[in-house]
């Protein structure tokens, strides 16, 4: 296992043994906030998703709840992407893990290469430009995998936070 995985690993981890204590999870180590800002130095960057992760009421497991937004992308990732980057955008085979690649990458390379296709080591990404499934949630795709990079959203399926009044 790599350092990154190591590192999420725990920290989901640590988040899930909080919750399950019933302890205010902490702002995760890279400084995003689960409400979606985060400082660094002087400069304030703000994050394009919402989410929110405690207890299910209904059982004992953790649920995360997200904004409409991040949620809209965990469908069109799952209904699309998943096929090939794997439940989660943890990389398969033959498709790499996009959780690394948002650590890495700015949001124009990853509508770019959405948009246009890449080539990689292994494979080919198709452009996706001309699926109205995908063109339309470019946006949705960059909150929800930089929820799942940031170590904010665990894996699974969220649910909607309610729509503010």
């Amino acid at each position: 296992m790599n350092r990154r995985r190591a590192s999420a690993a725990l920290h989901v981890a640590a988040m899930t043994l909080a919750v399950a204590c019933g302890v205010e999870a902490q702002v995760p180590a890279t400084g995003a906030a689960a409400t979606g800002a985060a400082a660094s130095g002087s400069d304030v960057m703000v994050k394009p998703y919402t989410v929110e992760c405690g207890r299910d009421p209904e059982g004992e497991r953790t649920q995360c709840l997200v904004d409409g937004g991040t949620y809209v992308g965990w469908r069109t990732f799952h209904a699309v992407c998943h096929v090939c980057h794997a439940q989660d955008a943890v990389g398969s085979t033959f498709a790499p893990d996009l959780l690394a690649r948002m650590r890495t990458i700015d949001k124009a390379t990853f509508m770019t290469s959405v948009d246009e296709g890449l080539e990689g080591q292994v494979g080919v990404m198709p452009p996706w430009r001309e699926n109205p499934n995908v063109n339309k949630y470019y946006e949705q795709l960059w909150s929800y995998l930089l929820a799942r990079a940031d170590g904010v959203l665990l894996p699974g399926r969220p649910r909607r936070l309610p729509n503010p009044q």
